[in-house]
């Protein structure tokens, strides 16, 4: 393990990145966050013109690129009911049944907070309703916005500034346990950016590496030809989620092998897999079912690119995450292991 990896720092990033709202293309904030970081780390940034984060060593000729998307879930209004609530749909993939019960912020156009509020199911007291709440469909029809607001009704919000198309933020709650454990909305993917930073903070970014912070993956759009310009091989970072018939690694790195798409690049995984063997990683391999990674959108768009997807092993991905602190330290070193291994 290298000496000067932080868990320290690690987790202090996790929990700043954790309170910043970045849902799908509304990603400013953390984008500001992440550059200024990356500046003090010594790296140079600039911006795509959709809003993606890339990042370069001073005078680097990059060949090989890590990504992490730095967007996350998140809904937008779509209606102002009479009853004082508001329709939301959602942005990104994730159930309805997560949204029950979620603390949110309602931002305007440039960002701002509008207000606070609660996702509840449009019948939401068992007083009230009885049976009736338990015969609810769990989608997002039946999923309303209750704002913490005095005056609510539709004419009255307008007046507050509150339109169709304002932006939900849902709140990560983070909480992090004595048992070393995580739990928090948005891990993924806010759970690997913490990690590349820890590893970029213990070994540096060599000249021949870009990082890439994609502002669109949970729209499955995440790569573009401009932030993979000149590069031959990606790491991918993102979650690994456990469940029935995976075979995650709860405390260490899960390499996938097969996801969406289909296979992963051979080359890339075997040099991440013998990574973790040198430097005895805790790791397992799995395939992932309904699963895109940032670099699936290169490959779709036709890219000359290796891809290979190395994953911190997470619970509920999508809903209420957690992840083990180990596997994010086991994630940043294969990551302080690759960034300085040419790639032969």
């Amino acid at each position: 393990m290298p000496m000067s990896l932080d868990t320290h720092y690690l987790e202090k990033q996790l929990l700043a990145l954790l309170a910043i709202p970045s849902p799908s293309l509304h990603t400013a904030a953390i984008a500001d966050h992440l550059a200024d970081e990356l500046t003090r780390l010594g790296v140079v940034t600039r911006r795509t013109a959709r809003g993606d984060l890339l990042a370069e060593a001073p005078g680097g000729a990059a060949r090989r690129a890590i990504t992490a998307h730095m967007d996350t879930l998140g809904a937008m209004v779509v209606r102002l009911k009479d009853n004082g609530r508001l329709a939301v749909r959602p942005i990104g993939s994730w159930n309805a049944r997560f949204a029950d019960g979620a603390r949110v912020k309602l931002h305007d156009e440039v960002g701002e907070v509008l207000a606070t509020g609660t996702l509840l199911p449009i019948k939401a007291s068992g007083h009230v309703y009885n049976e009736a709440v338990d015969r609810l469909p769990a989608d997002w029809a039946h999923i309303e916005l209750r704002l913490d607001l005095v005056e609510t009704a539709p004419a009255a919000l307008r007046e507050q500034g509150i339109e169709v198309g304002a932006l939900v933020s849902v709140d990560s709650q983070p909480s992090v346990t004595e048992s070393g454990f995580v739990n928090a909305r948005h891990l993924d993917n806010k759970a690997a950016i913490a990690c590349l930073l820890a590893a970029i903070r213990a070994v540096g970014l060599p000249d021949d590496v870009r990082l890439v912070f994609s502002c669109a993956e949970e729209l499955g759009v995440g790569i573009s030809h401009v932030m993979f310009d000149g590069i031959d091989e990606v790491l991918n970072l993102d979650i690994a989620a456990q469940g029935e018939g995976q075979n995650v690694c709860h405390h260490g790195v899960t390499i996938a092998m097969l996801d969406s798409l289909g296979p992963l690049h051979p080359v890339a995984t075997r040099r991440l897999i013998a990574l973790c063997r040198e430097q005895q990683i805790p790791f397992t391999r799995d395939c992932f079912p309904y699963y895109y990674c940032d670099g699936d959108a290169a490959a779709k768009a036709g890219l000359d690119v290796r891809n290979a997807l190395a994953c911190f092993g997470a619970d509920a991905s999508h809903g209420w995450e957690r992840v083990h602190r180990d596997s994010l330290l086991a994630l940043s070193r294969l990551v302080s292991a690759w960034l300085p291994a040419p790639q032969g």
